[in-house]
């Protein structure tokens, strides 16, 4: 395999997470912002992690209010006896909205456990519905 034919193998979830565009798409799926090599996952109000209860959201220039929950991109793996493999997913979640509600540091709303159990759903349901296997998730540590 080589990065072309590993990005082509996720092409079905980008396509997905694009057609489920939290900035065009009002539907209550539409949680995501797609890149090249993962994706953003938002919450809104009616669809958020347990805690954020409360939290005013604004849609700004999206299709619906909503706040940012997490980041997904691809974990390689390079081996010098293979080609570059997409080995599992990368997740980091960051409550922006949820401090700044409570008006406490950002630094205590990194990777939470329900923040992270809530996109994990998001990306095993994502996932699954573009008919594609999911890679082990790894949660990022900084």
């Amino acid at each position: 395999m080589s990065y072309s034919t590993e990005h082509q193998r996720m092409k079905p979830v980008l396509a997905l997470a694009r057609e489920l565009d939290i900035a065009t798409n009002p539907a209550p799926d539409a949680l995501f912002d797609a890149g090249t090599a993962g994706f953003q996952i938002w919450c809104s109000s009616s669809d958020h992690p347990d805690g954020w209860e409360g939290v005013l959201m604004d849609a700004g220039a999206f299709a619906k209010p909503c706040e940012y929950v997490a980041s997904v991109h691809w974990g390689w793996e390079e081996d010098t006896e293979k080609s570059p493999t997409i080995t599992h997913l990368v997740l980091s979640t960051d409550a922006y909205a949820l401090s700044d509600s409570h008006g406490i540091g950002r630094d205590g709303y990194h990777n939470c456990p329900a923040d992270l159990g809530w996109a994990e759903e998001k990306i095993r349901a994502l996932f699954a519905r573009a008919g594609v296997s999911v890679p082990p998730i790894r949660v990022e540590v900084e």
